[in-house]
């Protein structure tokens, strides 16, 4: 696989965030990570924290790449929280168009939630019935066999 230099996909908007070719809302700007305020602010203080590699799923990612963006997401996760007087947090990465991803530059969405935000979760879980425990522990087997 090519690695890719930030700003070499010049139809990836975030390669274009970091390029300075769009205006953006730069949270940080580190050796190999950054994080900017989603253009989307479902929430207060809804941010995204990216590799400045293009990379489009965290499967294209280098291990240390990944730990870098997960590390600065809980810094970021932190600092958002405490910016909006939020107690709580959504910290989540989506990979590939089945799974909700719409920009394939990947991404870590930082999402802020204050006391009493319960009613709007992004994951609604409440809405789905619990999976039996039988059906749960075969599908940790499953997963389980393909680790290394």
């Amino acid at each position: 696989m090519e690695t890719l230099l930030p700003g070499s996909d010049p139809g990836c908007p975030f390669c274009q965030n970091l390029a300075g070719d769009r205006r953006c809302a730069f949270v940080s700007r580190l050796d190999r990570v950054s994080s900017f305020v989603n253009p989307r602010q479902y929430r207060p203080g809804a941010t995204l924290v990216i590799p400045d590699r293009h990379v489009a799923t965290v499967f294209d990612m280098t291990s240390d790449e990944w730990a870098a963006v997960t590390v600065h997401a809980k810094r970021v996760a932190a600092a958002a929280c405490a910016a909006f007087g939020a107690q709580d947090v959504n910290i989540f990465q989506n990979n590939g168009p089945s799974a909700g991803q719409t920009v394939f530059h990947v991404h870590v969405h930082v999402v802020p939630r204050p006391v009493g935000d319960e009613g709007s979760a992004i994951f609604g879980e409440a809405y789905f019935e619990k999976t039996p425990i039988e059906e749960r522990l075969a599908i940790a087997e499953r997963i389980r066999e393909h680790l290394p």
